[in-house]
């Protein structure tokens, strides 16, 4: 998900311009439209998870995502590309986001904080590996059919989840957790809840769980795009690199982030997850300060904690949502908070723009970012602990 539609976009965008003959700005700019399409589209996912099942619509999207990915490789016109590029981001994040998270949380309830920490090291591995990928896949063929191989990997993967993974492990004669007592806690738990209605739509909204973890996560998100899309700009204007060098600087902070999302997810699980987002918001704003400090070895000592930084970053929005609504209600809370998540990240490239305009040099924009940081994980605190299972 974070490869394709995030990161990898540093590759698929200029090549495509140049396989088509296409204006690249114009490729580029679709992508923030598709962005917001999907954003909202993927709130009605929780909808189709309860009428289809969760396993269900996560093979179908996941399907219709590679085959989308193929026609994206393959598009002959630039509305084809934005017509596919809508369907990719879309089903990608569904079934991602939306369905993947809700298998993690009905497998590990209790232990959703380290498990949560080792899954979204993907996001971080695709962040180092997927530009590599794609241009060597390119080199070999071209870019639609490095596209399209991509979409095949996805409908293989598919096939595979569908052959070796439910949605829930009463479905394999598993327990949660690998527990019988928490099996127990929960059985009575939703037993006691059955004769009562699901949240809906508008109950999640009406939820201050729901937006206030959906604001503090996206100030977490909002903080990680503003820094992480000007990271390279900054190694070469402030610290005098080539853009190669900062290209480096920007996978080692990648890889950094796969060992901080396990961690991040041991803190998750030994804390609990809103002091853990307290914590996190600390540790941006003493990573940042260290970043932009003039001497080197502070630099070294920001990149590192920034890397831990954004590897914990999509840890604690589905961790969240699994602890104050727990199994029965996952799918539209967390639908919810991810749309209100989202919004509040999109509005980085503003906020950045507006700093920027004020202010020259990377200095104050950081430091505004590294507030926000902080102020996320306040957010979250400061409402009362609330836990599904007791």
């Amino acid at each position: 998900m974070t490869g394709i539609t995030v990161d990898g976009l540093n590759t698929i965008v200029p090549m495509m311009a140049a396989f088509h003959g296409w204006n690249q700005d114009v490729l580029l700019s679709i992508s923030t439209p598709a962005s917001i399409i999907a954003l909202f589209a993927c709130v009605l996912w929780a909808a189709f998870i309860e009428k289809a099942g969760l396993k269900k619509t996560t093979i179908i999207t996941m399907v219709l995502a590679g085959i989308s990915m193929i026609a994206y490789g393959n598009a002959v016109n630039i509305a084809m590309y934005a017509v596919a590029l809508v369907c990719i981001v879309t089903f990608i994040n569904a079934f991602a986001c939306n369905c993947g998270f809700a298998i993690c949380a009905n497998w590990f309830p209790t232990k959703k904080g380290i498990v949560m920490g080792i899954t979204t090291i993907g996001m971080n591995l695709a962040s180092a590996l997927i530009n590599w990928i794609l241009t060597g896949l390119a080199n070999s063929f071209q870019i639609s059919s490095a596209l399209s191989i991509l979409g095949i990997a996805i409908i293989v993967l598919a096939v595979l989840l569908g052959l070796l993974v439910k949605g829930t492990p009463e479905e394999a004669g598993c327990y949660p957790d690998n527990d019988p007592e928490i099996a127990a806690i929960i059985k009575a738990e939703e037993e006691g809840v059955k004769e009562m209605e699901k949240v809906s739509y508008a109950g999640a909204l009406k939820n201050k769980y729901v937006w206030i973890f959906g604001l503090g996560a996206g100030c977490f998100g909002l903080a990680t795009v503003g820094i992480m899309s000007q990271l390279v700009g900054y190694f070469m204007a402030a610290r005098g690199y080539e853009l190669t060098g900062a290209l480096s600087m920007l996978t080692i902070a990648a890889v950094i982030g796969m060992i901080g999302s396990w961690a991040w997810g041991i803190v998750d699980q030994k804390l609990g997850t809103q002091k853990a987002c307290l914590l996190f918001g600390i540790w941006y704003f003493v990573g940042i300060a260290f970043l932009i400090a003039p001497p080197t070895p502070c630099m070294y000592i920001g990149l590192f904690m920034l890397g831990g930084a954004i590897g914990g970053n999509g840890n604690f929005l589905p961790s969240l949502a699994a602890q104050a609504f727990g199994r029965k209600d996952f799918n539209v809370s967390y639908a919810c908070m991810n749309m209100i998540n989202g919004i509040i990240r999109s509005c980085s490239f503003f906020v950045l723009a507006v700093l920027r305009s004020m202010t020259s040099g990377y200095t104050v924009p950081y430091m505004v970012f590294a507030v926000i940081a902080v102020i996320g994980g306040i957010l979250i605190v400061a409402v009362k602990e609330k836990k599904a299972i007791q």
